[in-house]
């Protein structure tokens, strides 16, 4: 990859902003609804929380002086939260951090500095727990607080700006959505310096978002900038760009799953702002009836972008394990999307030597390898249309799939064990999860099968008018 050009952050970041047009926000809002249970491989039972233990027995002490020191009890309950929402106990942390919300509010006020955790908390669960129309009110609140007691451009709030971007494209708010999210980059501008590599991190973070709602573009312009900050200030060799270059692959990773008719053209008229209209383009379907799925071809700029990641990697010895890990999946994951399973499988072995190699890993990177993964699925023209219409005149339908992942990441024994809608959209369904991809389970460092999968797709048509 050639040396970028530079451009200014701000104009450039300016100009994404004025040229912002959504695509495929509700694709993506059918997207997280259709994943909260999408696979459903066995699993062994969750291991007992050390840290919830010892959570629950400080907010047992502080109760019974609670009278003599209440503050005591809102900073038990707050740590109680925290512990639950680690362990993604969702329920539980959501009413500890409302407990302790009461108390902070009663004892320092509804706008004081002492609410901001235990409301951030308690937006931070009820987002993990997928009910995000109420998490954007606390999180808004949240928002105006830290900036009334810490200032407009205080990184206190990037990660709360995050979290409630995020929430606000689940609803469908998206373009509340983009301006918090231009707003993180700028906030770390202003902090750090224009142009500073420290700015990096938070337009990756934009980059991301711009491709999770369509935007590939956009999303492609700002992991540039990224990139451009780096070769000005640093080098291109500097294991800052892994996380750009690893970006710029997940635009066209993403992309690979939807088909081009539920991205909207720019030049749309504005009631194609969060849906198109009209009824899905028909499947095609072949001689012996199964529906015809359309490949989807990957950017070999991805490719090259992830191969110098991991080249960067390899020349740093500082490079983070986690990092390392990362990055290795997800070229084995490009390669799977090529349908390469050859290619793919010793970038995955390497990750699980390292995963092996680090007992004390913690987080998605120690787990990756523990259950399969879908890493591409060519979501049906059904799925990915979203009508523009109210909610009271739409319904929604199933289709649930058995399925196994074979060592080589590929799907066999398919079959639909039970559905809810027209036999034709079932039958593309299953179409589309014959060939999608997996990301393999290993076990002992090995690719191993994974049999009695289950999915459930969700998807919404309108209401019968009979």
């Amino acid at each position: 990859m050639d040396r970028p050009h530079r451009y200014p952050l701000r104009a450039a970041v300016a100009a994404i902003a004025v040229g912002f047009t959504i695509c495929a926000a509700a694709v993506e809002r059918i997207e997280h609804v259709s994943t909260q249970t999408e696979f459903s491989p066995p699993a062994a039972g969750p291991s007992p929380s050390v840290d919830i233990d010892a959570a629950l027995d400080r907010v047992d002490a502080a109760r019974s002086s609670a009278d003599a020191d209440p503050l005591a009890l809102e900073d038990a309950l707050t740590a109680l939260g925290d512990a639950f929402l680690n362990a993604s106990q969702y329920a539980s942390a959501e009413a500890a951090y409302a407990e302790a919300l009461r108390l902070a509010e009663q004892h320092g006020g509804l706008e004081g500095e002492r609410v901001l955790a235990p409301l951030l908390g308690q937006g931070n669960a009820l987002a993990g727990s997928g009910r995000y129309e109420e998490a954007v009110p606390r999180l808004q609140r949240a928002v105006g607080i830290a900036r009334v007691q810490y200032g407009l451009f205080d990184l206190y709030q990037q990660d709360v700006l995050k979290t409630l971007a995020a929430s606000l494209t689940a609803v469908g708010r998206v373009p509340e959505a983009q301006d918090l999210m231009i707003y993180r980059a700028r906030v770390a501008e202003k902090t750090y310096g224009e142009e500073s590599p420290e700015v990096i991190p938070a337009l990756c973070d934009l980059g991301d978002w711009f491709a999770e709602v369509g935007l590939s573009p956009e999303a492609r312009l700002t992991f540039q900038m990224a990139l451009n900050i780096a070769g000005s200030k640093l080098s291109l060799d500097d294991p800052v760009i892994v996380e750009p270059l690893r970006g710029i692959a997940r635009i066209y990773m993403r992309r690979v799953s939807y088909p081009d008719s539920a991205l909207r053209p720019r030049e749309a008229p504005p009631y194609y702002q969060f849906a198109r209209v009209g009824p899905p383009p028909p499947a095609r379907f072949d001689a012996g009836g199964k529906a015809i799925v359309e490949a989807r071809v990957l950017n070999r700029e991805g490719e090259h972008a992830l191969q110098r990641a991991l080249r960067v990697l390899e020349a740093d010895p500082r490079a983070s394990t986690q990092t390392r890990i990362e990055t290795l999946i997800q070229m084995g994951d490009w390669y799977q999307i090529k349908k390469s399973p050859r290619e793919a499988l010793p970038h995955y072995q390497h990750a699980s030597q390292l995963i092996r190699a680090a007992p004390s890993l913690s987080g998605s990177a120690a787990t990756a390898l523990d259950s399969p993964v879908r890493v591409s699925y060519p979501t049906p023209e059904i799925v990915a249309h979203v009508l523009a219409l109210p909610p009271e005149e739409t319904q929604s339908h199933y289709v649930q799939i058995e399925f196994t992942v074979a060592a080589d990441g590929s799907v066999s024994d398919a079959r639909v064990v039970d559905h809810d809608t027209r036999d034709r959209y079932a039958d593309e369904i299953l179409g589309a999860m014959r060939v999608a991809r997996f990301r393999p389970k290993f076990v002992d460092g090995q690719a191993v099968a994974t049999p009695a999968m289950t999915y459930r797709e969700v998807f919404w048509t309108a209401k019968s008018r009979e």
